[in-house]
C-alpha cells in the first residue's frame, strides 16, 4: 500500500511537496521520476517485498516507461509465471514489477488479468501517454485534476492541493449529491476541477493533445445463473482467498465486528495459524447496552477461537477530540457519525500490525442488507401489477413525506430509480431543505438519478441479469467503492495501515454475480448463503444473529458535550466562509436546541451541514 503523485510537465519543489504531504501512506521510503514530460513521485508500505526492492518508481532501462503504484495484486505469482513462459526476467519478487512488465509487454489488456486492489500511473513515453487506472472494486482511490493544460494526480486530495494553480473552491452543482447520499459517488468530488477515476476505468491523458479519453474494463457479464448452491464450493472460495490477502512479510490482524462476514474470515484465519492473529474492535462508555453487545460477542469469539483480542474503550472526550481530525483524514464530510471511532480503533491496531482484514462487501454480495428484502417486495409487485399503478403509489408516499415534489414521480421499474429510492437519506423535507439552505443544492433525487445515469457505468448499462444481484452490484460500486472503502481507506493509510477485503477477491465477486439471489435470500433470510455455509462451524450466537447497525452513542452524547460542539460548529462564527450557504439559526434552533429526544435519524436533519461546515474549514476551502 503506497501514495502516488504526478503531473504532466517537469516540476523537482511540487513533486517533492506532494510526496510530503502524502508521506503517511508509505513510510519506507520515498521515491520520485522526473523527465522534461511529467514529474512522478511515490510513497513506498512495503508488504510482499523488502523496501530495497520495493523502491518506486519503477523506470525501464532506456527511460521509456515509468510506473508508480499502490494497492496489492493476489495473483502475481500466477501472472509472473506467465510472463517468464514469454521469456521475460525478474530481478524482484514484487507484484509491483510483474504489474510494470506486462504492461509493457501486454498494454491495458494485462489489467484484465488483475486480481487485486490498485490504483496506478503509467507513462510511455513513446506514445506521449499517461495511463491512469483504478481496480475494479474501487478499493483503492485516485484523484485527478485537468484544467488549463495541467493535468494532475494523488492518492489524496492534499497532494494535488499542493499545486497553487488549484483553487480549493467548493463545486456547489454537487452538493446536492452530497446533501441526497452523505457522500458524492462517480467521478464528481465536492472540489472544483478535481474528480475521481471511477472503479474499473482507465484514464489517458494524451501529453501532446493535453485531453483526457476514458474507458472501462472488467465489466464481463454472466452467461449463466447457478440456481443451486453448494456450501463447499463457498467455504472453498473463501478459504482461499483469506489465504491469499495473509501472504505477506508484515503482521496482520482483522477487525471484528462480532457479525458473520467477520466471523467467517476468523475462521478461515484460525485454520492458518492462530498464533499470527491479532484481532481488533471498538466498545463505548455508555449507558445504553446494547450498543456494546457486538463488541461483547467479538470478545466471546476470541476466547472461543483462543485468539489474542484488542478491545479500545472509547469514551466521550475521545470521540470529540477526534471528530475534526478524522474529517481532515478522509478529507470528505460524511453522514456517519460513527467515524471517529473506526479512525481511534485503526490508530490503536497500527501500533502491532501493518495489514487490517475486515469483512466489508459481504453483505452486499451476499445479499446480507433486510432492505434487500424490501427490494424483492418491489420487484414481486412490478411483476404483478402496471408500472404506472405502482409509479403513482410509491410516489404519493414520498409526496407526503416531502421526497418529492408533487408531480414528480418515481419509476422504479428502473433500477437506479430504484437505488436512489433506497439509499436517500436525507431526512429534510422540501419545506425544511427550502428553509435551511440558501442556495439551490438541486437535492432534488430526480436529478441524482439523472447523475448517476450521466457517468456512464457499464454496470448500469448492461446490468446483472438478476434484480436482485443487480442492486447488490450497484451498492458495492456506488456506495462501498466511493464511500465505505474510500474513508478505510484514508484513515487506515493515515497510520501505515493497510486494509484489505478477502470478499472483494474476483472469483468471490464472480461467483456472486451468477448465483441466484433465490439462494441468498431463500425463505426470507438475508445472507441465506453464509449462514448456510457455516452453519455448524460458526457458534450459534454467531450464525442466529439478526442484522444490527453499529454505531456510537452520539444520541446519548448529544445531551453533553457533543451536543455543545454541534452548536458551535452550526454557528455563523465558526467558518463564516461557507456559513452564507445555510440558515444556521434555523437549523441550530429547530433540530438541535429545541430536540429533547435525540434519535439515529433526527441527529441526521442536522448532521450533513455539521460535517461539511468542519470540512470545509479543515480543508481551508471557499465558494
Amino acid at each position: 500500500m503506497c501514495g502516488i503523485n504526478g503531473f504532466n510537465f517537469n516540476n523537482r519543489e511540487i513533486i517533492d511537496q506532494m510526496n510530503l504531504a502524502t508521506k503517511h501512506r508509505g513510510p519506507d521510503g520515498v521515491g520520485v521520476f522526473i523527465d522534461a514530460n511529467v514529474s512522478f513521485g511515490h510513497n513506498l508500505l512495503a508488504i510482499v517485498e523488502t523496501p530495497a526492492n520495493a523502491f518506486q518508481p519503477l523506470v525501464s532501462n532506456d527511460k521509456n516507461f515509468a510506473l508508480i503504484y499502490n494497492g496489492e495484486i493476489y495473483n502475481y505469482h500466477d501472472l509472473k509465471n506467465q510472463l517468464i513462459a514469454q521469456g521475460l526476467s525478474f530481478a524482484t519478487n514484487s507484484d509491483t514489477e510483474v504489474l510494470f512488465k506486462g504492461l509493457q509487454t501486454e498494454g491495458l489488456d494485462f489489467v484484465n488479468k488483475l486480481n487485486g486492489m490498485f490504483a496506478f500511473a503509467f507513462y510511455d513515453k513513446r506514445a506521449e501517454k499517461i495511463y491512469l487506472a483504478r481496480d475494479y472494486g474501487g478499493m483503492k482511490p485516485l484523484y485527478y485534476y485537468c484544467h488549463n493544460q495541467e493535468f494532475i494526480f494523488s492518492s489524496e486530495l492534499r497532494g494535488i492541493f499542493c499545486h497553487k494553480s488549484v483553487e480549493r473552491k467548493i463545486d456547489l452543482n454537487s452538493l446536492g449529491v452530497y446533501f441526497s447520499l452523505g457522500y458524492v459517488p462517480g467521478q464528481k468530488t465536492l472540489i472544483e476541477n478535481i474528480f475521481k477515476v471511477c472503479p474499473g476505468q482507465f484514464l489517458v491523458f494524451d501529453l501532446a493533445a493535453k485531453k483526457i479519453t476514458k474507458s472501462w474494463y472488467g465489466y464481463q457479464r454472466p452467461q449463466a445463473i447457478i440456481n443451486t448452491f453448494n456450501p463447499v464450493d463457498f467455504r472453498n472460495l473463501i478459504g482461499a482467498a483469506v489465504k491469499k490477502h495473509t501472504m505477506d512479510l508484515r503482521p496482520f490482524g482483522l477487525y471484528l465486528s462480532g457479525g458473520l462476514d467477520s466471523t467467517m474470515i476468523l475462521h478461515e484465519l484460525s485454520k492458518i495459524s492462530k498464533e499470527k492473529i491479532k484481532t481488533y474492535t471498538t466498545a463505548f462508555i455508555t449507558k445504553n447496552k446494547e450498543l456494546n453487545e457486538d463488541a461483547m460477542l467479538a470478545r466471546q469469539l476470541c476466547q472461543d477461537y483462543q485468539i489474542e483480542h484488542h478491545e479500545l474503550l472509547v469514551g466521550q472526550n475521545d470521540f470529540i477530540n477526534s471528530i475534526e481530525k478524522t474529517i481532515a483524514t478522509v478529507e470528505e464530510p460524511r453522514y456517519n457519525f460513527s467515524l471517529p471511532a473506526y479512525w481511534l480503533l485503526a490508530q490503536e491496531a497500527a501500533k502491532d500490525i501493518t495489514v487490517v482484514l475486515n469483512g466489508n462487501g459481504g453483505d452486499e454480495l451476499f445479499l446480507g442488507y433486510p432492505r434487500y428484502l424490501e427490494t424483492l417486495a418491489i420487484n414481486d409487485r412490478y411483476a404483478k401489477y402496471p408500472d404506472w399503478l405502482l409509479d403513482f403509489w410509491y410516489s404519493s408516499k414520498s409526496w407526503r413525506k416531502g421526497e418529492l415534489k408533487t408531480g414528480q414521480f418515481w419509476h422504479l421499474a428502473d433500477l437506479v430509480s430504484r437505488w436512489v429510492y433506497q439509499n436517500n437519506i436525507n431526512r429534510l423535507n422540501q419545506t425544511q431543505t427550502a428553509k435551511i439552505f440558501k442556495f439551490n443544492p438541486k437535492s432534488d433525487l430526480l436529478n441524482l438519478i439523472a447523475y448517476l445515469k450521466s457517468v456512464d457505468y457499464p454496470f448500469i448499462k448492461n446490468s446483472l441479469p438478476d434484480n436482485l444481484n443487480q442492486m447488490g452490484e450497484m451498492d458495492r460500486l456506488l456506495w462501498l467503492s466511493d464511500e465505505d472503502f474510500l474513508r478505510t481507506d484514508k484513515i487506515t493509510m493515515h497510520f501505515g495501515l493497510e486494509g484489505r477485503f478477502p470478499f472483494l477477491a474476483k472469483e468471490i465477486v464472480d461467483y456472486s454475480n451468477v448465483l441466484t439471489s433465490k439462494e441468498k435470500l431463500k425463505n426470507g433470510q438475508v445472507k441465506n448463503i453464509s449462514r448456510l455455509a457455516y452453519k455448524n462451524l460458526l457458534p450459534d450466537y454467531i450464525i442466529n444473529k439478526k442484522k444490527t447497525g453499529w454505531y456510537a452513542p452520539a444520541v446519548e452524547w448529544m445531551h453533553s458535550d457533543l451536543g455543545e460542539m454541534v452548536k458551535n460548529v452550526l454557528s455563523n462564527g465558526y467558518y463564516p466562509a461557507t456559513s452564507g450557504l445555510f440558515d444556521l439559526n434555523y437549523l441550530r434552533e429547530n433540530f438541535v436546541e429545541k430536540e429533547e429526544h435525540f434519535s439515529q435519524s433526527n441527529i441526521k436533519k442536522f448532521l450533513p451541514v455539521f460535517a461539511f461546515q468542519i470540512w470545509a474549514k479543515t480543508m481551508g476551502l471557499s465558494l
